[in-house]
């Protein structure tokens, strides 16, 4: 057990052992990665457990070993796994960045692939709630970083679900990273140099919850935590994860995990750089900043003049 994830602030948030032990937060990466492959999983056939719109996208129920409930898609036809390692790695990244995500894997049962999803309970869609209202906006904030990382550019709804701990504190969890790209060598996101926020490749229609001016006001402060996270996720780290994953799903595993190793690196300095280079010339900071300094001077002048008097 990692020092660092039992003693994360995320923990604290959530609180309750019960939801700790179902995101494994207790956990370093490459535990849980251990811990999610090792388990063991039995088909159920009941449509119950599994919520309308899954069933829908043709999602059956599967009980672990350890009596956790997960819903599983087929990876139909000639199943591309690695791609869907891909996404298995973006819930790795985003544990790693102490963000709450419904835990993710890809089984392989009767010779068949399936991407299979934990499943949630008491959870409801974030469109019930204002998520520009404290504690929900500062999440979505920091969840820019991890989008902007794994290039998803497609971030509605459906993608996040909250859930409740015994304080009654709401908890987002993202889930669904079919949109991600972690191949792409090209910036498709990059940052606007006129204000704040991010220039994506894919028009798509959604995104309202990540839009940039949803967080004016907020200072370096407020993403210093999630960026520290993510520079500090190294690239050897990285690279022995994505061997990891890719060397049963692919032959060229070593080029694989190369290539996703250099973009993460070229990503996160960028990411990093951009927030920190913004947030330092945050016109409106430095103007109080300013303010503050000159009247720290006045009152020395006053304050000098009085002992003249």
């Amino acid at each position: 057990m990692a020092d660092e994830q039992k003693d994360s602030n995320l923990i604290k948030i959530v609180h309750d052992q019960e939801l700790i032990d179902f995101f494994y937060l207790n956990y370093s990466l490459e535990e849980l990665i251990e811990k999610i492959h090792s388990l063991r999983f039995t088909f159920l056939n009941d449509t119950s457990l599994v919520p309308f719109n899954a069933q829908l996208r043709g999602y059956i129920s599967m009980k672990d070993n350890k009596r956790n409930i997960w819903i599983a898609k087929e990876l139909a036809g000639k199943p591309d796994v690695y791609n869907n390692r891909l996404f298995e790695l973006t819930y790795y990244i985003d544990f790693e960045l102490q963000t709450l995500a419904a835990p993710l894997t890809i089984i392989k049962k009767n010779k068949k692939y399936f991407r299979a999803t934990k499943v949630l309970n008491k959870a409801t869609q974030i469109s019930g709630y204002d998520y520009l209202e404290e504690p929900l906006r500062r999440v979505l904030a920091n969840d820019l970083i991890n989008r902007w990382l794994t290039f998803d550019e497609d971030r509605n709804p459906n993608n996040y679900m909250v859930i409740h701990n015994s304080k009654g504190t709401p908890l987002i969890v993202a889930i669904d990273f079919n949109h991600t790209d972690l191949e792409s060598t090209k910036m498709k996101i990059t940052g606007r140099k006129d204000q704040f926020g991010w220039h994506r490749t894919e028009k798509t229609r959604f995104l309202t919850l990540l839009k940039p001016a949803n967080f004016e006001g907020y200072t370096i402060k407020n993403f210093k935590k999630r960026l520290n996270l993510m520079m500090d996720f190294s690239a050897p780290r990285i690279k022995n994860i994505c061997l990891k994953l890719f060397k049963t799903v692919c032959k060229n595993y070593e080029a694989k995990a190369e290539l996703i190793t250099s973009n993460i690196i070229k990503r996160k300095n960028y990411i990093n750089n951009y927030f920190r280079k913004w947030f330092a010339e945050n016109k409106k900071e430095k103007a109080n900043h300013e303010k503050s300094d000159y009247s720290g001077l006045g009152k020395c002048f006053v304050d000098y003049y009085k002992k003249k008097i």
